[in-house]
């Protein structure tokens, strides 16, 4: 590897690399509300083909496209490379920049910012990575790996079409050593967060119709008759209650109820992980460093506060949600009126397990538990179904990583598992390989107004020119560590 020149290639053509960022944030790809995800996946595949792909496909998804792309290096490694091109909805209210603008402006202690809608989440830190790949091809050629790219617009929406895509490009995913996913994970202190793992997660719509009970309205009617026919709201209602404890706490499902105090057994190696973050968090309220807004938004944590327990609850116990419910009137400014029988009720449902039963055990015990009560009219619509994933910290892919990282300067907590869920286990559960997800340096802001990418940094987080030339010591240590195993643990970039 011509190591500098690389590095001069990306500091020369810097302002390049900006604006194909701003390419992509400057498309909206809002999946939840439709909103210029297909344009999007254009985008996407002309940023394949501009890295010389030799393949290049947008296929069809459930709700939107994705794109197969493969770069053959001609290399003894392959690597699965995970994209979302897909972001959360904007609410424009609190936004002081466009959000489809992608303006370079300063942004709290940095001086220059990228802000925009999936600046940060995740277009901005993937585009980077695509950057720094082509620096390597534009220095040497080719790539020390190669690479089979298989990007998603659904993410947000749960990835309901994920499995299906790695299950059309098994064969061909069936020759990759490592699925990594790119993205910007350094904080202000400048610590990295590097993941091995996550839960499993399902994702779940019930819906009570009048259709399907045969007792409520087909379409929605005036509550004045409300006298004459029956309620789909409170039918949903009904059927959520039986799925918890009467408290509306636990998991009340057949089958599911015993699974909730379990836990998985922890091995020598993720015991000294969770160690050491108990070890760095040591003396912290919980409720302050989980993500569950303060001590002042939650009094009490299941389990209670004290030692490690929060921490193993939070990453290996088990989840059942109601993320949102909706029927009807939905109140002021949303374009529905009051004084309505609604002819259908909804809810959406997510669950995250650490367990060995698979989505479709999990799906179809809630099934059954429905079909029991009498509640067989109630539909379940799946929109998530991912088993969990774990990689041990001494896979030397991971040991590359950390090594880069020391090399960088860029200290890193290590998770042995995530509290997440979602696609990015489907590629090494289908076909057995590790994951590094996480583990470079990079970042800005993911907050729901203002989001934005730091380009030039005024603390702890890398600058876009460094983030770019991480990926590519990354890439190259990586590479090495795949080519050569467990052997390939010394002499790295």
């Amino acid at each position: 590897m011509n190591r500098d020149a690389i590095q001069r290639h990306i500091d020369e053509r810097l302002d390049a690399h900006v604006e194909h960022i701003q390419r992509w944030v400057r498309q909206p790809s809002v999946s939840w509300d439709n909103l210029g995800v297909e344009a999007c996946a254009e985008v996407v595949a002309e940023s394949y083909r501009g890295l010389g792909c030799q393949e290049v496909e947008i296929i069809e998804g459930r709700f939107h496209p994705g794109v197969w792309a493969y770069y053959d290096a001609g290399a003894p490694a392959t690597i699965h490379s995970y994209c979302m091109f897909d972001t959360r909805t904007v609410t424009p209210v609190g936004w002081t920049h466009d959000p489809w603008g992608a303006e370079l402006v300063p942004m709290g202690p940095h001086p220059k910012a990228l802000v925009g809608r999936g600046a940060m989440g995740a277009k901005g830190p993937y585009v980077a990575f695509l950057n720094a790949l082509s620096s390597i091809v534009a220095v040497e050629g080719t790539l020390p790996v190669n690479v089979m790219f298989l990007a998603e617009g659904e993410e947000i929406m749960g990835s309901p079409t994920y499995n299906a895509f790695v299950e059309r490009y098994r064969d061909r995913l069936a020759d990759v050593s490592l699925s990594y996913c790119a993205t910007g994970s350094q904080g202000a202190d400048g610590l990295v967060n590097l993941g091995l793992g996550l839960k499993g997660m399902i994702v779940l719509q019930l819906t009570a119709s009048g259709a399907a009970w045969g007792h409520g309205p087909k379409s929605t009617i005036h509550s004045s008759a409300a006298s004459l026919v029956d309620s789909p709201p409170f039918r949903l209602a009904q059927a959520l209650a039986t799925l918890t404890d009467a408290d509306g706490r636990g998991c009340a499902v057949d089958g599911l109820r015993d699974l909730w105090p379990y836990r998985k057994p922890l091995g020598h190696e993720e015991r000294e992980l969770l160690d050491a973050l108990g070890a760095r968090f040591a003396g912290r309220d919980w409720r302050d460093v989980l993500p569950v807004g303060g001590s002042g938004n939650v009094d009490a944590l299941n389990g209670g506060t004290e030692g490690i327990e929060p921490l193993l609850t939070f990453l290996y116990g088990p989840t059942f949600n109601v993320a949102g419910l909706w029927s009807g009137f939905l109140g002021p400014n949303t374009a529905t009126i009051p004084f309505i029988v609604p002819g259908s009720a909804s809810a959406m449902l997510d669950m995250r397990l650490v367990v060995e039963e698979s989505p479709d055990e999990i799906i179809a015990m809630i099934r059954r538990h429905l079909d029991e009560r009498g509640f067989a009219d109630i539909e379940i619509e799946v929109y998530a179904a991912f088993s969990h994933s774990q990689t041990s910290p001494s896979d030397p892919a991971i040991q590359a990583a950390l090594r880069t990282l020391e090399a960088w300067g860029a200290p890193a907590d290590v998770w042995p598992i995530q509290a997440g869920g979602g696609p990015w286990t489907a590629v090494p559960n289908a076909i057995g390989v590790p994951c590094l997800r996480g583990g470079a340096i990079g970042g800005g802001s993911g907050a729901a107004v203002d989001e934005y990418l730091v380009i030039e940094s005024g603390n702890g987080i890398a600058g876009l020119a460094d983030a770019e030339k991480f990926h590519v010591d990354l890439l190259f240590n990586v590479a090495r560590a795949l080519e050569a195993g467990p052997a390939a643990m010394t002499n790295e970039a």
